[in-house]
């Protein structure tokens, strides 16, 4: 199991997803990510990849794309970002 280390713009945005459904939904795949973390979707934007870097990944619950990466050879996940996928298009 991996050790998970949120950014605090992560932890702001899901504090203020209003619907519990959708919380727990995010947490969940939180769970899977830290279980599994290689799940996530490499096809990411030019722009996200220069933001956080070439290794990360993103996973969706939605309507919010999970934005992290995950340090292998320390067994660390750093997650990133919550964006509502509307804002990526």
């Amino acid at each position: 199991m991996a050790k998970m280390l949120y950014a605090e713009n992560f932890l702001s945005k899901r504090a203020d997803v209003r619907s519990s459904r959708t919380r727990d939904q995010i947490d969940a795949m939180l769970h899977v990510i830290e279980h599994m973390p290689g799940v996530g979707s490499t096809l990411v934007s030019d722009g996200m990849r220069r933001r956080y870097g070439d290794s990360i990944l993103k996973a969706l619950v939605r309507p919010y794309i999970i934005v992290y990466a995950y340090d292998k050879s320390n067994d660390i996940v750093y997650v990133y970002d919550l964006y509502a996928a509307r804002t990526l298009r």
